[in-house]
């Protein structure tokens, strides 16, 4: 993870609680996402988490399927994590890990949107090598409706600096599409109110001269993208 978004972890980490990264801290969806990914699971199914955080999502999940391994660079987030047999916590950043198992699904549940393009690629290419034959990776993010959203700066919102590329939704289809994933869906799958930055309106203050594609007022929207390989 580039250093601006890793700082950002850093610091949630310091007084970690279950809902640290749950940065929309009036609202929780969690068990949407959770329900979004059973319906791609069976109770034999193995997944592999990335940026497990405090284990909102997994915690909901993990009763329902025979075993997932969490990938979470901080241990003051996996402490949340349930204890079960059918949970196996690994405290590495996704950009270390390895593994010589393969999974039916793979997660990535408000991650990737902390990665700039060139890291996403990484992430993808490398964790296609980990999934079944027509094993799915599940992807939740928020997207750039018209153009990619690159914020970096001071975030009012949560009081601290922040980094996150929210790449338009169309070039992240054709990046996993390039790369040799095939698209079953993308998916809308929260409610209206969850998408409160689709008109725009970020409060970002940044004297770093800002590119193109980094505008603090563009349109942004939640979206589940589900791959196959």
């Amino acid at each position: 993870m580039n250093e601006k978004a890793l700082g950002f972890f850093k610091n949630l980490a310091k007084n970690a609680k279950p809902e640290t990264v749950k940065l929309a801290h009036n609202t929780d969806y969690t068990d949407i996402d959770a329900q979004f990914i059973l319906k791609y699971a069976t109770k034999e199914s193995e997944i592999l988490d990335l940026g497990t955080g405090t284990g909102l999502v997994v915690n909901k999940l993990y009763p329902f399927v025979r075993h997932i391994v969490c990938v979470e660079s901080f241990k003051e987030f996996t402490q949340f994590i349930e204890d079960s047999e059918k949970i196996t916590i690994v405290n590495q950043d996704i950009f270390e890990f390895e593994t010589q198992r393969k999974f039916d699904i793979i997660t990535a549940f408000g991650v990737m949107q902390y990665l700039n393009e060139q890291e996403s690629v990484q992430i993808y290419s490398k964790y296609k090598e980990f999934l079944k034959p027509n094993g799915k990776f599940i992807i939740k993010n928020q997207f750039g409706i018209h153009e990619t959203v690159t914020i970096a700066g001071y975030s009012e919102e949560q009081k601290q600096n922040y980094y996150s590329q929210y790449r338009q939704v169309d070039k992240e289809k054709e990046t996993l599409m390039q790369l040799g994933f095939k698209l079953i869906e993308i998916n809308d799958i929260y409610p209206k109110e969850a998408n409160r930055w689709a008109c725009g309106g970020a409060t970002i203050h940044t004297s770093m001269p800002l590119s193109p594609t980094t505008k603090g007022n563009s349109p942004t929207y939640h979206y589940a993208f589900v791959v196959v390989v």
